[in-house]
């Protein structure tokens, strides 16, 4: 599974209108945890970023890369499927 940015991350929250709060609540992670990460003072371990991904799925948000372009789109919830 591909990684995200640090600016996917905001973007997703933007998108879905969260604070870093509420996606700490979303993950099952603490606001200094993803505080942290955004602010790229930690590196975050591959158990915080699965929950964190899996937060943003769940809402659906999904994460693009390719080349040097990346992106994110949301999925509107009366389309999900």
């Amino acid at each position: 599974m591909q990684p995200f940015t640090v600016e996917q991350a905001r973007a997703a929250r933007a998108f879905l209108g969260w604070s870093q709060h509420e996606l700490g609540d979303a993950a099952g992670l603490s606001f200094e945890t993803i505080r942290d990460f955004e602010n790229s003072r930690n590196l975050a371990t591959a158990k915080t970023l699965a929950a964190m991904r899996n937060a943003f799925q769940k809402s659906g948000v999904e994460f693009h890369k390719r080349g040097r372009r990346i992106g994110v789109t949301i999925m509107q919830p009366w389309q999900r499927w």
